[in-house]
């Protein structure tokens, strides 16, 4: 950025900077605060020396969103505002840091059924033949299995960074089983899951409120299971004719092969993806789960995204067979089968393949070194 003097100085602090060049930042910033010629004038006014038009790369200030800039890092395009106060937080700040994990769940999951069951309907209600031969106008059966995949991905993405991004009961279950997670957090994470995809199925459902009227026949028609039912948009049914033994073993296996996939990618011995995409390797995991266990029983295996719609269609006006169809299976299948699959699929991992020693499976011998003895 140009000074008085035609001299130039980066726009972000370099290492080696010297106390001369500290004081010509902290002049620049202060130009940025009050609006100076340099940095606010019009085009046509504004001269700019060579470095400003073709800075080094690594002169080259972040810019937001496309690129996380610190709260306390001061640009042309960021104010830090209080980012350096030292005076007490306000009461929500205290809130969000005490349930900020909870409120990631939250998120994560309803990131999963926004794009889950909005996919479904779009697909399902709007199945109209636009030629003799294409039989979806609005997609189909691989399309649902990309959006469910994308939509664990972005749950992921949104709360990996700050919860771990289980979003899933099962998964916090066997990871207090077998990582180490508290066991006094999983009742609040499964709780922030449950609700995460209840509020996400009531907006879900008030997008589709009207195709969903047309579809079943009438604004005060809501059914569970016939012809023309659309509760199965939402939440998981056994496909029609399934013997129950078969669903529970479908949603039994599907969540085993998940938590080994989720125990392979998060295992820093093996292949761990590289910071950041972990998301994406779930994105593929999801898309197979999907793509190939899928029509058993539409692959819930996650009692989160399962109950969530289930609370919210009883609130709107789908009656008690959202809970007592099949036998209660909402309890046995997507819950009892998932954590039941889940938690062998971990065990798998640990007793095959994982050297980690927070691992249950690899707990020394009695009479071994504690953690003491490594301090």
């Amino acid at each position: 950025m140009a000074t008085g003097d035609d001299s130039t100085t980066p726009l972000l602090p370099q290492n080696n900077s010297s106390t001369g060049e500290r004081r010509r930042n902290s002049n620049v910033r202060s130009s940025w605060r009050s609006g100076s010629r340099s940095s606010f004038a019009s085009p046509r006014l504004r001269r700019s020396s060579t470095r400003d038009v073709h800075p080094r790369h690594d002169e080259v200030e972040p810019v937001l969103p496309a690129t996380a800039v610190p709260a306390e890092q001061e640009t042309r395009l960021h104010n830090t505002n209080w980012a350096l106060s030292d005076e007490e937080p306000n009461t929500w700040a205290q809130i969000r840091h005490n349930w900020r994990e909870e409120f990631a769940e939250f998120f994560g999951t309803f990131m999963i059924l926004i794009f889950g069951p909005a996919v479904e309907a779009q697909v399902a209600l709007h199945n109209r033949p636009a030629s003799s031969s294409h039989d979806f106008t609005y997609g189909d059966y691989l399309q649902c299995r990309f959006t469910w995949a994308v939509g664990v991905a972005m749950a992921v993405w949104v709360a990996g960074g700050v919860s771990g991004g289980h979003c899933n009961p099962t998964i916090t279950i066997v990871l207090a089983l077998f990582r180490g997670f508290p066991a006094r957090k999983v009742p609040s994470f499964i709780i922030s899951q449950v609700l995460g995809a209840t509020l996400a199925t009531f907006l879900v459902y008030a997008n589709y409120t009207h195709s969903i009227s047309l579809y079943e026949g009438g604004d005060d028609v809501r059914t569970v299971v016939g012809p023309h039912a659309t509760a199965g948009l939402f939440f998981t049914l056994p496909a029609a004719g399934l013997p129950y033994l078969s669903a529970f073993y479908t949603e039994f296996l599907a969540s085993a092969i998940l938590v080994m996939i989720v125990f392979a990618v998060s295992d820093k011995a093996n292949l761990a993806p590289p910071r950041g995409t972990m998301p994406f390797a779930l994105f593929l995991a999801l898309l197979g789960i999907g793509s190939a266990l899928g029509v058993n029983t539409g692959y819930a295996i996650n009692g989160a995204r399962d109950t969530g719609p289930r609370i919210a269609l009883s609130l709107i006006g789908y009656g008690k067979d959202v809970w007592l169809h099949d036998r209660l299976y909402w309890l046995w299948a997507p819950w009892g089968a998932s954590i039941c699959g889940g938690t062998v699929g971990g065990f798998i991992y640990d007793a095959f393949l994982y050297t980690g020693r927070d691992s249950p499976l690899n707990r020394p011998r009695s009479g071994g070194k504690t953690n003491d003895d490594y301090i």
